[in-house]
Parts: C-alpha cells; structure tokens; sequence
C-alpha cells in the first residue's frame, strides 16, 4: 500500500503465543509449588520461628505478584490476537471494496 503500513497478523499471533506461553511455562510448575509449600514456624528452628509469619507473607505476596504477571501476559496476548483479527478482516474488507470498485 503506498504512503500506508502493512501489518504482519502472522507476527502478531507469533507474539502472542510467546508473550503468553514463556511466562506460563516458566512460571506456573514454580508457582504451584510455592502456593503448595507446607511449612511451618517450627520448620524454621527454635531461634527463627518468630520470622515465619512475616516470610510467609513475603512468599505468598511474591506468588501472587507471579500469578497476576501470568494473568497480565494472557490479557496482553489476548489482546495482540484480537488486534491481528481486526486488521485481518479490516484488509479483507477493503481488498474486497477495492475489487467491487473497478465494476
């Protein structure tokens, strides 16, 4: 299209799969494991039970900023995909309003 853009839907799809497939396989096996860890302030001994709590919380916060991350990622890509969708059928119909014009 001359002075215009063109946009690649095949790099948009390729974009999001990654954006959102990366972080969820790196993430997710970890992610569950903390979420399932079964500790206690006696596993932490005698002289350190007292700093459970607040470790605890720091752990289950870090997993909760990991869980948003991955849902973040899954909107973005979800996001990408629509786009790529939208300028599909937006090159579609003018492809074909082009070719109806000539008639």
């Amino acid at each position: 299209m001359a002075g215009g853009h063109k946009v690649d839907t095949e790099a948009l799809t390729s974009a999001a799969r990654a954006v959102s497939e990366t972080p969820r396989n790196t993430l997710q096996q970890p992610l569950a494991a903390v979420k399932d860890v079964q500790l206690a302030a006696a596993d932490f001994g005698e002289a350190h039970g007292g700093n459970f709590d607040s470790y605890h919380t720091g752990v289950l916060r870090l997993a909760g900023m990991a869980d948003a991350y991955l849902k973040a990622s899954d909107a973005f890509a979800q996001k990408l995909n629509a786009a790529g969708g939208r300028y599909q059928a937006n090159e579609a119909d003018s492809a074909q309003a082009a070719g109806g014009a000539g008639k």
